[in-house]
């Protein structure tokens, strides 16, 4: 192929993928301010949600370049630690025993909800147990790839979840009461402390290099700047545009991976994906009526803070829905570090058990 030929097609295909993400953002646009209208909460994240979803389940190549995630992340992380009050170190050292309760209670129903899909479905034990796991969706599949466990049916249960708790908890936290006391007291921000809140989120292109510290392009912005926040040094503000981008960025991360290929080789687990989804979010949902009954907090506050989804989106929601950011974020926290860190060790430990059915069909099996 000659070299103006080859620089043909490259620009043709430049044009057309510059074309496919003006219409996919006008998409998103459109339904984050439909929702908007009618005064949905995290409305930018549901709308580009439901179009990166539209997109790639059409076969869409589009994907969120990988910089722009981590900076999404490291606003995410600002923007969270900017909202909690009280700070989140205070809830984990005075609610550690039920914080360690609820996440082992969490953990138990995900590995039961695992165990039925192995039994129902037959799909390999390893993989609906992977599946399964409430904790960080990106880092299951990463997890399940490099143990050998099939990640086309890890990442369509994971991201499923992923979906149907976004949109869940943001309906069911709109409609639930917020404590009076949960209203924070709105704090002057200068020029200065927005610059150095970009600057902070920025800081996660060089934070996930951290590989021990998961979610680091998150955790990293958001201690630096909780840090920040506690000291009463300043209040760091994000502009209104970049948190509404912060927000379609993570959605359009989440939609745009239910891909054909993740989609297309397991249809027929469809249902039971949906099915075993729903039950774990009907258990959690269970478990934040526990944990208002023993700890004070108010239902929304509760519910959120035991919903089986990613930090992240779950804290974005509980800032649009004025519930106790802190306490949320402290009891997600410590179930992200417990199925990231100990989730892999439990699972080995867990598949030695003779409870499993082990002739899953070979189109479910590692490698297929």
């Amino acid at each position: 192929m000659t070299a103006p030929i080859r620089l043909h097609l490259m620009r043709t295909d430049g044009y057309r993928g510059a074309r496919q993400w003006a219409v996919l953002l006008a998409c998103a646009a459109l339904l984050a301010a439909l929702l908007g209208l009618i005064r949905f909460p995290a409305a930018p994240l549901l709308g580009a949600l439901a179009a990166g979803i539209v997109f790639g389940a059409s076969g869409s190549p589009l994907r969120v370049p990988r910089p722009a995630y981590l900076l999404a992340q490291g606003a995410a992380g600002v923007f969270i630690a900017s909202s909690m009050s009280p700070a989140i170190l205070v809830d984990l050292i005075q609610d550690w025993p039920l914080l360690l309760l609820m996440t082992a209670l969490t953990l138990c129903a995900a590995f039961a909800i695992g165990w039925a899909m192995n039994r129902l479905t037959g799909i390999a034990e390893d993989v609906a147990v992977y599946g399964s796991l409430p904790g960080m969706s990106g880092a299951m599949v990463v997890i399940a790839t490099e143990r050998g466990a099939d990640a086309r049916i890890v990442a369509l249960m994971q991201y499923v979840r992923l979906a149907s708790v976004i949109v869940s908890v943001a309906v069911l936290a709109n409609f639930l009461p917020t404590a009076a006391d949960t209203a924070a007291l709105a704090r002057p921000a200068t020029p200065l402390s927005a610059a150095i809140a970009i600057a902070i989120a920025a800081s996660a292109l060089f934070a996930t290099r951290l590989r021990a510290l998961p979610a680091a392009g998150m955790l990293v912005p958001m201690i630096v700047s909780a840090v920040i926040e506690a000291s009463g040094w300043m209040h760091l503000a994000l502009p209104q545009p970049i948190i509404i981008i912060t927000f379609g960025v993570i959605g359009l991360e989440v939609g745009l991976k239910f891909t054909p290929s993740v989609l297309g080789h397991v249809l027929r687990l469809i249902p039971a994906v949906l099915l075993s989804t729903a039950v774990l979010i009907g258990v959690s949902g269970c478990f934040g009526l526990f944990l208002m009954a023993v700890s004070g907090l108010d239902l929304k506050t509760a519910f959120l803070a035991t919903a089986p989804g990613s930090i992240e989106t779950v804290a974005l929601v509980a800032i649009s829905t004025k519930a106790n950011v802190a306490a949320v974020l402290a009891f997600q926290t410590v179930r992200m570090f417990a199925v990231v860190l100990f989730g892999p060790f439990i699972v080995d430990r867990l598949l030695r058990l003779p409870i499993w059915r082990r002739a899953a069909p070979a189109d479910t099996r590692s490698g297929s």
